[in-house]
């Protein structure tokens, strides 16, 4: 019996993916860290800036527990680079703030389903473009040849506002339809002109940079969240998503969230992947792609070939990455559970806050009442 079977009996298995170790360990447990690191830099285009970062620590006196601070600082360095053009630079500062807002507020953040009226910090950024192009609403107006037509209305018909309702779009897509991360939103609604704030705000973070779940090709898109001078939203996505595979974002983590995601994704991949060949000792086919255990395998780059589904395409990349972290979590929750009670006494303020029931039964510690 394992002992992530309180979660699933398949996941002792995915967890496996990623490696097994030692919590109380320190060489296992930084060793199996800075592995990770080496597996996310890979997969998102950064390995060269992470190997000279970790390089420079391999001699010093903590050596690699200091892993996660110079692989965060590499990725800020590489996403810093890539700046937004200035009519929409707005967009990074909101990403950030919500981003943020939702790491210190929200104590699950492995997929956010939230209403994105109810973001406090706002899921709208300014573009800076609704007097661009055609015209102030006021100047398109006057150009409308109809009688009838008012300044609450655009050249389509469509019901506009005289403020800056249409200089105003979200930060984040819209995923409310059914994708391979969620079912559909309750409400799903058609297009209206402005920000859109009807439609919930659905980011994965525990699987960023693929965090919508219908839009898993490349370039992923976290990795297209630009940054504007101090603001770089993708590095504070990728801080977050990290969180998870570290103790304490670990355990502060409901898994049973994570549970559901996983069970949702193995359920409306499972049909396209088992569709797919075995990779055998056969020589293979360059323009076809394999199942390999838990991952796919191909000849060719894999952001380019992939499986193609009702609810969308999903290049190899994507599905490996995802596939990883998935396993990344476990991983580390498991090592944890299987620590018990000789966990430090910072991390057990998690446990204890943690209302996930498997925590208390496996670490065979009782949660305090008050009396």
């Amino acid at each position: 019996m394992s002992i992530l079977d309180c979660y699933g009996a398949d996941l002792d298995a995915l967890a496996d993916l990623v490696g097994d170790f030692d919590y109380l360990s320190t060489r296992e447990r930084e060793a199996w860290v800075a592995g990770q690191w080496r597996m996310i830099a890979q997969a998102m285009g950064w390995s060269d800036e992470l190997d000279a970062a970790l390089e420079r620590i391999k001699t010093t006196r903590l050596g690699l527990a200091q892993s996660t601070a110079v692989a965060i600082a590499a990725f800020r360095s590489v996403a810093s680079g890539d700046e937004d053009e200035e009519p929409i630079a707005d967009r990074a500062r909101v990403r950030q703030t919500v981003l943020m807002t939702l790491g210190a507020h929200t104590t699950n953040v492995w997929r956010i389903d939230a209403d994105a009226a109810s973001v406090p910090s706002g899921v709208c950024f300014s573009s800076g473009r609704a007097a661009e192009g055609r015209g102030s609403i006021r100047e398109r107006a006057a150009r409308l040849d109809s009688p009838g037509k008012s300044l609450a209305q655009d050249e389509l018909g469509r019901e506009v506002t005289t403020d800056d309702t249409l200089a105003k779009r979200r930060a984040f897509l819209a995923d409310s339809g059914p994708s391979y991360f969620w079912g559909p939103a309750p409400r799903v609604i058609h297009y209206r002109p402005g920000c859109g704030l009807e439609s919930p705000l659905r980011v994965s973070l525990g699987t960023f940079p693929w965090v919508y779940g219908r839009r898993l090709q490349a370039p992923s898109p976290g990795l297209l969240w630009r940054s504007s001078g101090e603001y770089i939203p993708a590095a504070i996505g990728l801080e977050i998503a990290t969180s998870l595979w570290h103790p304490a974002g670990n355990l502060r983590q409901d898994a049973r969230e994570v549970v559901a995601h996983w069970q949702h994704w193995r359920e409306t991949t499972r049909g396209l992947i088992d569709a797919l060949p075995e990779a055998g000792d056969e020589p293979q086919r360059g323009d076809e792609l394999y199942r390999s255990g838990a991952l796919l395998q191909s000849a060719q780059d894999d952001e380019y070939v992939g499986v193609n589904g009702p609810r969308g395409f999903i290049c190899a990349a994507a599905y490996n990455y995802i596939q990883q972290r998935f396993a990344a979590f476990f991983a580390m929750r498991r090592a944890l559970l299987r620590a018990r009670g000789r966990l430090p006494k910072e991390l057990r303020v998690f446990v204890d806050a943690n209302p996930d029931p498997c925590i208390p039964q496996d670490l065979n510690v009782a949660r305090e009442t008050s009396t």
